[in-house]
């Protein structure tokens, strides 16, 4: 059962009197009638009309609590009462109520709370939906004013900014109730944020808030007539790399990586000759003076370091690593000592990006790079992802390269694999990259075209090799009938081959001619 109440505000109007309108909330009717009668007194024809954009909808279930929801029109109303009796009839029933009063950035918070700390870059995705909601209220964009004006005022700044980034804009439709979304509210968004960014990275942002209303909608029990991001146009792109090692590149950047090893091992040993020296700094007064300390140590030591360092070929056995198991950065950045059978030549990946772990392959000539790593670390690569991302930029200057990323890597791995044909299978070929969609591994397999051309011309061989045998050219059954000759065996030569019927080939020539 449904009752609908319009709980409207009352308008009074005075005909050539437009200075005496008044509006009264709905429930103060008294003062409605008072003032009709103030300006009646008056000599006055005023007149009362109730508005129709607060629409008041309450449904009864025995057994079930009452919905009370309220509408912007009694069209919206009476659309909410006819899916309501609708799904009754089937023995439904949805609480519609609960999606009207609740917001997007209230959905976001829970949904960091709750969800974030089960996903694989939850933390990532965290960050994301924390500025948008942060956004929302222009806190961003209030503490950069805030930081003009004091430096205007006080010539320094005292309020600290808490972002590298630019605010961004038209995302007020975050404290709206979801239900009042509206698909131009988040193209406007969407408009805005693509003079800033790339589309692939507003993609993302709609990705995850696509995420936020679907476990809203289909778990918390936040039921909608609409989805919020229903009839929203994405920005087209298209991001998949298909960089490749071209020419000597691959000789270039392990050249680079030994060159780079050469002086981060350097460096390793100047920081254990460094030792005593870190404990006199730490008892200097001033931290100039302390620094004086370890500069002189550092210039006293170096020497030594020079002399009696090992080299630690990390970076080395890093980029073979990468070109010869096509794992991730992530994968092989956590890859632990414990995990590597070097009997079995496999490396156990206990949690991998698909969150189904894996083994990675290893040849003979890796186990030698990486047998030669120290174990001082349970990490097989003792380094950190931000000394990789520099070290990695530093070894691409050096050796002339440009736009190569090391995932990149990863690419070409797994490329050279599928042009190998040693894998006879695309199932062989997902288990060697770690695909779970075969989809995703077509974005990795880039083949070469002189590749490719090279197995067009075996594949042209193969088909010419068998038309011949014994170096004499082997003719098809038809084409032997077309020449109206017997069928022969493979060992007749075309020269010796008898002409059938050789009077009706020539009726033929001369019926042509």
């Amino acid at each position: 059962m449904a009752t609908v109440q319009n709980r409207s505000r009352y308008i009074v109007t005075v005909p050539r009197h437009p200075e005496l309108e008044r509006r009264f909330p709905y429930f103060r009717l008294k003062d409605v009638k008072a003032y009709l009668e103030e300006l009646r007194a008056k000599k006055l024809k005023p007149s009362v009309t109730q508005a129709t954009d607060v629409i008041q909808v309450r449904v009864r279930n025995k057994g079930y609590a009452d919905q009370i929801t309220t509408f912007g029109s009694t069209e919206e109303a009476d659309a909410f009462i006819k899916t309501v009796e609708a799904e009754k009839s089937r023995g439904l029933f949805r609480d519609y109520t609960a999606a009207r009063t609740v917001t997007t950035a209230e959905l976001i918070h829970r949904y960091i709370r709750d969800e974030c700390p089960k996903l694989k870059g939850g933390d990532n995705y965290a960050v994301i939906l924390r500025a948008m909601v942060a956004d929302s209220n222009h806190e961003l964009a209030q503490r950069i004013a805030a930081r003009q004006r004091e430096q205007i005022e006080l010539g320094y700044m005292v309020t600290k900014i808490g972002a590298n980034r630019t605010p961004m804009v038209g995302l007020e439709w975050l404290n709206k109730p979801i239900t009042d979304v509206t698909a131009v509210e988040i193209e406007d968004f969407i408009a805005d944020r693509l003079e800033e960014v790339v589309p692939s990275t507003v993609c993302r942002q709609l990705d995850l808030l696509r995420a936020v209303y679907t476990v809203a909608t289909k778990t918390w029990g936040y039921y909608l007539d609409r989805f919020p991001l229903d009839g929203v146009r994405r920005p087209a792109f298209f991001d998949e790399r298909n960089r490749r090692l071209e020419g000597d590149e691959e000789i270039r950047l392990l050249d680079a990586a030994r060159h780079e090893d050469q002086l981060r091992s350097i460096e390793l040993r100047v920081q254990e000759l460094l030792q005593p020296a870190r404990a006199d700094a730490a008892a200097q007064a001033s931290k100039y003076g302390a620094k004086k300390v370890i500069k002189e140590a550092r210039e006293a030591v170096s020497p030594e370091a020079l002399r009696s360092y090992v080299l630690v070929p990390t970076l080395e056995t890093l980029v073979q690593f990468q070109l010869a198991t096509a794992g991730r950065r992530g994968e092989t950045l956590g890859l632990c000592w414990d995990r590597v059978n070097f009997e079995k030549q496999t490396a156990h990946l206990h949690k991998t990006k698909n969150g189904r772990p894996r083994d990675l392959s290893l040849r003979l000539d890796l186990m030698e790079l990486m047998e030669r790593l120290p174990r001082s670390s349970d990490l097989v690569f003792d380094i950190s992802d931000r000394e990789l991302r520099n070290a990695w930029k530093r070894m691409c200057e050096s050796a002339h390269i440009q736009d190569l990323r090391l995932h990149d890597l990863r690419h070409e791995s797994i490329s050279r694999a599928a042009e190998s044909g040693l894998f006879p299978t695309v199932l062989d070929l997902q288990a060697f990259s770690g695909h779970r969609d075969l989809r995703s591994l077509s974005r990795y397999t880039h083949m070469m075209p002189t590749a490719i051309a090279k197995r067009l011309d075996a594949a042209e061989a193969a088909r010419l090799a068998a038309m011949t045998h014994n170096g004499r050219s082997r003719l098809k059954h038809t084409d032997l009938m077309f020449l109206g000759v017997e069928e022969v065996g493979p060992t007749t030569s075309a020269t010796t081959l008898q002409p059938v019927a050789t009077n009706v080939i020539a009726v033929n020539f001369r019926s042509a001619a």
